[in-house]
């Protein structure tokens, strides 16, 4: 929880200002669909801290929730506000990451909602030995991507990671692809390897 919380501050004050950019188009869409946006100081601050950190990475706006899948049509539907939202509501009574909600959702509505995201994404990380195995996860039924998927995982192991490297294995080359990017924009070494079909990604963070 610690180690959460020192994640959080540091991307409150990284992304402070781009934040600002972030919420004014926020608010512009919520009033035009007659939305609200989460009542959560934190929770919303923590979804706009991720949208910057998404647009800085990868250069585009996608869902906080999500990291680029290898699908060119899926990822255009996963653009924030996602094609996926109204469905979402309708089911969750927010959108997936708990973002967007109805103008009239009660207090409790986005409270369960906050929680259902929180309980998909805190769950315990196959880390050992410092190598973390992010396969096996469950799929999202809409965008068939993992929860949680490698990005927030290794994201989520870094806050207070002590190693001197970090052995990340994926499923897919996509994610490998994406790790790249992750460690190109956070500074880190990154040496990956395709071991037939099982790929493996080793990050190091000191020289």
């Amino acid at each position: 929880m610690i180690n959460m919380m020192i994640g959080f501050f540091k991307d409150f004050f990284k992304y402070k200002e781009s934040a600002k950019k972030q919420q004014e188009w926020l608010e512009k869409y919520a009033k035009q669909k007659n939305y609200a946006l989460n009542p959560s100081w934190m929770m919303l601050t923590n979804l706009k801290s991720n949208l910057c950190e998404m647009e800085a990475t990868f250069s585009k706006r996608y869902c906080p929730c999500f990291e680029p899948s290898g699908d060119e049509e899926l990822n255009k539907k996963m653009m924030c506000p996602c094609k996926f939202i109204d469905d979402e509501i309708a089911e969750y009574g927010t959108c997936h990451c708990a973002l967007f909600g109805p103008a009239e959702l009660s207090k409790a509505g986005w409270k369960a909602s906050s929680k259902r995201l929180m309980d998909e994404y805190q769950v315990p990380k196959n880390l050992k030995d410092g190598v973390l195995d992010t396969r096996g996860m469950p799929l999202d039924p809409r965008r068939l991507l993992p929860i949680p998927d490698m990005m927030h995982q290794v994201k989520s192991t870094l806050n207070g990671y002590k190693g001197d490297t970090l052995r990340v294995i994926v499923e897919h080359k996509q994610e490998v692809e994406n790790l790249e990017k992750i460690a190109q924009y956070r500074g880190l070494k990154l040496n990956s390897v395709d071991k037939n079909g099982r790929f493996e990604a080793v990050l190091e963070f000191r020289k």
